[in-house]
């Protein structure tokens, strides 16, 4: 019989594998699939009716400890379970030699990176301006991650977590990202639909009031600017204005401008709720805040007495309106306190009589002249014709059944007229339809200077006075010249 000495234990090696590996920091890392397997050798092993010629017996058994649970080794192991993972473990040979534990601590990591975004610059709710950032932050608890991805609208993939949004068009943008940690466990992708608001609003401006549109565009101390802005998508969130050189304020209602007569500029602008700002725009009033100045004025006749103008029912009454800015759209005037009327062209005044016109003017915008008065006298009347003669009748003469006075042929006649208004200009006169001559002309001798009632006949003599505006009186008178 020969007998062995078998004094050497087995020796028993690990292999990790099926699952990507990372080291960091001194530490293992794997990730999905990863198989533990034991192998054990001792030398030539007894082969179940034989030893080796050296003297080993073979490996009767494998045992392992996994986090604490001893177990015999049989197959493979499935590392399903994710966290720190320490071993231990050891083979004995047939004449009991057990080997020495050996050990391997690693970390199984089964769990993706969470990657989280954030957003910063301008933006409202899902709208951002082009001047808006996205951020990227992934977090991996285990092996740490090893890049993030991002794409645009499913184009090129991208590595990195700041994203920029400058290079995109206006409107609906979707992006979409995930993370991969060191040991290939990859993030569901994200996604994330925006608008990309690239368009500033528009502002316009409004007069609310008066508004008269000409050389410039008229407006009054009564009217008020207003001023509106739309915008494509994030909405208005601000107008801004400035009159002159003023600073901006912002505009928050329809407001007046400084009451000061002629040109004035306001500058405006519009800003969305992205911070996008409209370009300036201006626009320039001609403030007007003087009414217009009318002048009455009165052709012939008219003739003053004392401070009173006289005129009469055919003299023309003329109003001249003038305005320096906008311009007069209407003047009226009244007689009297009566009805307004509106002033096309000159007038009369038809009543006779002591009368009191009231005018006035507006122009474009609606300034209007505080109202005028001017004060004139109306006379249409002639003045009172009056006759006499050098000597009583000396009797009565029937003509054509009526009687008429008779004087002797040496009689004279005396002509006279007075007006109570404006005062007797002169006198005319015809006898038995002779042209009328001039009474009491300093250049002709006149009815009362000569003997023109020397034959023995009915006369006829035809008077007319003028007062001094014109006005016209006429009377008829017979008489009869006897011997």
């Amino acid at each position: 019989m020969e007998i062995y000495a078998d004094g050497k234990a087995p020796k028993t090696s690990i292999s990790l594998t099926g699952a990507p590996m990372h080291m960091a920091r001194g530490t293992v890392y794997y990730g999905q699939g990863l198989q533990l397997a034991l192998s054990a050798s001792d030398g030539a092993a007894f082969d179940g009716s034989s030893v080796s010629s050296k003297g080993v017996s073979g490996v009767k058994s494998t045992h392992y400890t996994l986090n604490g649970t001893a177990a015999a080794y049989s197959a493979a192991l499935s590392m399903n379970k994710e966290g720190n993972q320490s071993v231990s473990y050891y083979s004995v040979d047939f004449v009991g030699n057990e080997e020495a534990p050996s050990s391997k601590q690693f970390v199984v990591d089964l769990t993706a990176p969470s990657t989280v975004l954030s957003k910063t610059g301008d933006q409202s709710e899902d709208v951002f301006s082009a001047r808006a950032s996205f951020l990227l932050t992934p977090s991996d608890a285990l092996s740490g991650v090893d890049y993030t991805s991002y794409t645009f609208d499913g184009g090129t993939a991208r590595t990195g977590t700041s994203i920029s949004l400058g290079s995109l068009s206006d409107g609906t943008h979707t992006v979409t990202w995930y993370s991969e940690d060191e040991v290939d466990n990859k993030e569901s992708v994200h996604s994330y639909s925006f608008y990309l608001d690239r368009i500033a609003p528009v502002a316009n401006i409004d007069i609310q009031g008066d508004l008269c549109e000409g050389k410039f565009d008229y407006v009054s101390q009564r009217s008020k600017v207003n001023l509106t802005a739309t915008d494509n998508k994030a909405g208005v969130k601000g107008i801004e204005y400035a009159i002159g050189n003023a600073p901006y304020s912002a505009f928050n209602g329809a407001m007046a401008l400084p009451n000061n007569n002629g040109l004035v500029s306001i500058s405006f602008r519009a800003t969305d709720q992205v911070n996008n700002t409209s370009t300036v725009y201006k626009k320039t009033y001609y403030l007007d805040n003087q009414a217009p100045n009318t002048s009455i004025s009165y052709a012939r006749p008219q003739f003053f007495k004392q401070g009173e103008l006289f005129i009469t029912s055919e003299t023309p009454v003329t109003l001249t309106a003038r305005d320096n800015a906008s311009g007069v759209v209407a003047t009226t005037y009244a007689i009297d306190g009566g009805t307004e009327t509106t002033y096309n062209g000159p007038f009369t005044v038809p009543t006779e009589g002591p009368r009191t016109l009231t005018f006035q003017s507006k122009d474009c915008v609606q300034n209007m002249e505080g109202v005028k008065t001017s004060r004139v006298h109306v006379d249409n009347s002639g003045p009172s014709i009056f006759h006499h003669f050098s000597i009583e009748p000396v009797g009565k003469k029937t003509v054509d059944g009526a009687e008429v006075n008779l004087y002797p042929n040496y009689t004279r006649l005396y002509l006279g007229a007075t007006d109570e208004k404006v005062g007797n200009d002169r006198i005319e006169y015809s006898i038995n339809g002779e042209p009328f001559s001039a009474y009491s002309d300093p250049r002709t001798l006149d009815i009362s200077e000569l003997d023109k009632f020397t034959s023995e006949k009915i006369y006829t003599v035809e008077v007319r006075a003028f007062d001094k505006l014109g006005n016209k009186s006429e009377a008829t008178f017979q008489f009869a010249i006897g011997k």
